[in-house]
């Protein structure tokens, strides 16, 4: 039951795209999550900004806006809210009592994407890690979501109620995952000595920067790149050039986001490792985006986190092209000075 767990958005009409409405805080995280959504093929007719001066303990927003929201979902006939921020476990269940429909927050939204993308057997188990870490004090929240009818639900004088039978399996699953992992990580690891006489360039950076666009061209690989938020979740490893003594490799990693799961992250520590083990790292920006600044600083903390903020960088400004020529440039100047 749990090797394909379903997904965490609501199943959209048939024949129909999922329609949900955005309950936003911040315009600008508001629109990237527009992006998040446009990557699952969700749309979104209409968003909320909500002012929230003091969070709600039990709601995060006051019922005022939830009832806001409530009343514009029924009008647009939306099958799910997307909350941007990240719910604790009663907040979620407390706001879907209010509204009556999905309640999905950011994190979940994050990692649907992840579970979507996965392509390689470690990918696939650290996603799968991660969703279930997500899922398992959430369980009851997203009881109806999952159709696993088989019976014994409330029965507790016949035994375990069926939210307990499935935690005990979440956990059994993820101990699966983490034994098989540490397998992975052990044939990584058997891989990263064999190029311990290898230069390593990892290319790190912002979702939808350009990493692998840049490791194709300075490779002439053709590892995927779309526009997309996401789009690749394995490392790609390429030599970048074979007559150097010693030669160098191009690592492109996971791409960066702001409020990324702390479940991925830790998921994704030995892939992420890469960053940790490279000689030399390559932050790529995307400097037509409006949130430059701060899609560099969530890549500079991401990199703290991982310990390798002493490591010798270089910031590479991609989509420049895009800025028009005068202040907007001279502005990435003072941003990234000597990029």
């Amino acid at each position: 039951m749990l090797e394909n767990i379903e997904s965490l958005l609501p199943v959209a009409p048939r024949g129909e795209k999922l329609q949900v409405l955005i309950l936003g805080f911040e315009e600008e995280s508001v629109q990237e999550m527009k992006r998040l959504l446009a990557t699952l093929d969700v749309e979104v007719p209409a968003t909320i900004i909500a002012r929230v001066r003091k969070i709600n303990p039990g709601t995060y927003v006051g019922v005022g806006k939830l009832e806001e929201v409530k009343a514009e979902v029924e009008r647009l006939q939306a099958s799910a809210i997307i909350v941007d921020r990240d719910l604790s476990p009663n907040q979620l269940r407390n706001v879907e009592k209010v509204l009556g429909k999905a309640v999905v927050d950011r994190p979940g939204v994050i990692i649907e994407i992840f579970s979507r993308h996965a392509r390689s057997r470690e990918s696939k188990s650290q996603v799968e890690l991660a969703k279930l870490q997500y899922l398992l004090p959430r369980l009851r929240h997203f009881w109806t979501h999952f159709e696993r009818q088989r019976g014994g639900i409330g029965q507790k004088g016949m035994g375990e109620t069926q939210i307990e039978v499935d935690r005990r399996l979440v956990k059994d699953r993820m101990s699966t995952l983490r034994k098989r992992l540490k397998e992975i990580e052990g044939e990584r690891n058997t891989q990263r000595a064999g190029r311990k006489d290898v230069l390593k360039v990892a290319i790190v950076g912002y979702t939808n920067s350009g990493k692998s666009t840049l490791l194709n061209a300075l490779t002439h690989s053709k590892v995927l790149a779309e526009d997309k938020l996401f789009a690749t979740l394995d490392s790609s490893v390429r030599t970048l050039d074979p007559h150097a003594h010693p030669p160098i490799v191009a690592i492109d990693t996971v791409g960066f986001i702001s409020n990324l799961p702390t479940s991925l992250i830790a998921s994704f520590r030995s892939t992420l490792e890469e960053v940790h083990e490279a000689d030399l790292l390559l932050h790529v920006v995307d400097a037509s985006s409006p949130g430059a600044r701060d899609q560099i600083r969530v890549t500079e903390e991401v990199i703290a986190e991982l310990k390798a903020n002493e490591k010798p960088r270089m910031v590479v400004l991609n989509k420049v092209d895009l800025v028009p020529a005068g202040p907007a440039r001279l502005a990435l100047k003072v941003l990234c000075p000597g990029a």
